[in-house]
This record gives structure tokens, sequence and C-alpha cells, in this order.
């Protein structure tokens, strides 16, 4: 008689767990590092108002959902740098614009009160001079006594200024603005409208500054060069942002002396300074800011 045999029942299969996403993680990491950046650049800084506030948020539930800790940390912390540079930038670029347009102000109004002084004495010069000529010459006073209301009333036209205090104002600001940074058409009547400036004297400031716009595309681009690393496709597509026609962003990025795998080495160290990136992702990272694959596995290998 055979002994009895027992079957034993297999375990069940241990169900995997799925590998938890880091999308919100890299997602407020990404947007806190786009807010440090625009809060450097004039004009479009505010948005680091949104998309800091937005990287604290996206860092918090990335956290609370355990979706790539790390990186939400990193978000939270360079969302709220990108915020408080920005408001600080903010106050003082103000601050500053104030104050050049006081002492602009105050230029003009000098310069009104000296015009408004000067003729009495030319006038009462004038009157001394032209008493002993109407004497001697009669013909010339009868030629005066002719002249026709249309003559004078050019006279009154050619003497009248072509544009009022604000326009001259506005003209005077927008020539300070260029001294120092460089704008693009639409930035330029943008900034001044910022300042108080009406829609028509913005306007008639940028049309009568003397400016390159090819030239200030230019400045606009080693500025942003000078703080920050960009890909040739992403500097073309910030200026155009910045208002810049294709033209001009393409003639001004072409015209540059840049190497462009040092850009992408610039870029891939900014990453790596405020989230954690494997080889391969990495060198995803920067393909997708528009590098070229040579380039980005260059800028990648450099600082991994």
């Amino acid at each position: 008689m055979s002994a009895p045999t027992h079957e034993y029942p297999y375990p069940p299969p241990q169900q995997q767990q799925p590998p938890s996403s880091k999308g919100l993680g890299i997602a407020s990491m990404v947007s806190g590092i786009v807010a440090i950046v625009l809060s450097f650049i004039p004009v479009v800084g505010f948005l680091s108002f949104i998309l800091g506030p937005i990287a604290v948020i996206l860092g918090i539930i990335a956290i609370l959902k355990k979706s790539g800790r790390g990186q939400g940390i990193a978000g939270i912390i360079t969302g709220a740098l990108g915020f408080v540079i920005v408001t600080l930038g903010t106050i003082l670029f103000s601050a500053a614009l104030l104050s050049i347009d006081e002492e602009m102000q105050s230029a003009d109004e000098s310069i009104t009160d000296e015009t408004e002084s000067s003729p009495e004495p030319e006038e009462s010069a004038a009157a001394e001079e032209s008493a002993p000529a109407e004497q001697d010459e009669p013909a010339e006073v009868a030629a005066e006594a002719e002249r026709t209301e249309e003559d004078l009333a050019q006279e009154v036209e050619e003497d009248t200024p072509d544009s009022s205090s604000g326009e001259a104002n506005a003209l005077a600001s927008a020539e300070s603005y260029l001294s120092f940074s460089g704008f693009s058409r639409s930035g330029l009547i943008e900034q001044l409208e910022f300042e108080g400036y009406s829609t028509e004297e913005a306007e008639y400031a940028v049309e009568n500054v003397e400016v390159d716009w090819s030239e200030q595309a230019a400045r606009s681009a080693e500025s942003y060069l000078s703080f920050s690393g960009f890909s040739r496709s992403g500097l073309i597509e910030q200026l155009e942002f910045e208002g810049y026609s294709t033209e001009d962003a393409e003639n001004a990025v072409e015209n540059l002396e840049v190497d462009w795998n040092e850009q992408a080495a610039r870029s891939a160290e900014s990453y790596l300074e405020f989230g954690s990136f494997s080889l391969q992702g990495l060198i995803d990272q920067l393909v997708f800011e528009g590098y070229t694959q040579e380039q980005a596995e260059y800028g990648a290998n450099q600082v991994y």
C-alpha cells in the first residue's frame, strides 16, 4: 500500500507595484527653473509671478503623492526663488525708471523756462532795429501790409511744434530705455504704456526714435546668453516671444559668436543643479530644448 501524497498549493503570484511616476516632480522642477530664468528677462519677467506659485503647488502635490519627491522639493525651491527674484527686480526696475522719468521731466521744464524767457530781449532788440528800418524803407512797410491771412497762418503753423509735451517725453523715455537695454518695437511700446504714457504717445515715440531693430535683437540675444544657456532654436523662439520679427531674430542669432556645444553644457549643468537626471534623460531633455543630438550628448557628457 503506497503512502498518501499531499499536494501543496503554489503560493499566489506577487503583484509587482508599478514604478512611481515622477511627472509631477519634474513638471514642478522645470516650472521653477523657467520661473527663475524669466525673472531676469525684462518685459516677460511678470510670467514668473505665475510660474513660481505653479511650481510650488506642483512640488507640494508631488511630495504628497510621492511622485518625484526630490524634483518636487527642487520645484518648490526654484519656484519660490523665481517669485522672490521677479518681485525684487520689479520693485528696483520701477524705482529706477521713475527716477529717470523725473529727471527727464525736470530737464524739459528747465528747457521750457529758458525758451519762454529768451524771446523778450530778442523781440526788443528786433523792435529797436526795425524802427529806423521802417523809416528808411517805406516800400517794405507797404509789402508787409499786403500780406494775406494765408501767409500768416502758414507762419504760425511752421512755428507750432509737431509734437505735444507728452509725445516729447515719451520719445525721451524711449531713447533712455534703448540706451541701456535691447527692446523690440512692440516691447518698447508696452514698456512706455506701462510707465503711464498713452498708446498714441508710445507709438509716436517708437515711430520717431532712431533705432535699428535688428541691432536691438542682437543686444537682447547677447543679454540672454550672458546668464543662461540657450539652443539656437530656443534663442530664436525667445526673441520672437519678445516681439522681434522672425527675420530680425534669425539674423541676430546667425551673427552671434556662440559655441552651441558650450551652451548645451551650460544648460545641462543648470538642470543638474535643480534636479536628478540619468545620462540619457539629460540628453533627451537637451534635445527637447532644441539642441541637436550631437550637442546634447556633448553637453551631458561634460557635466555628468
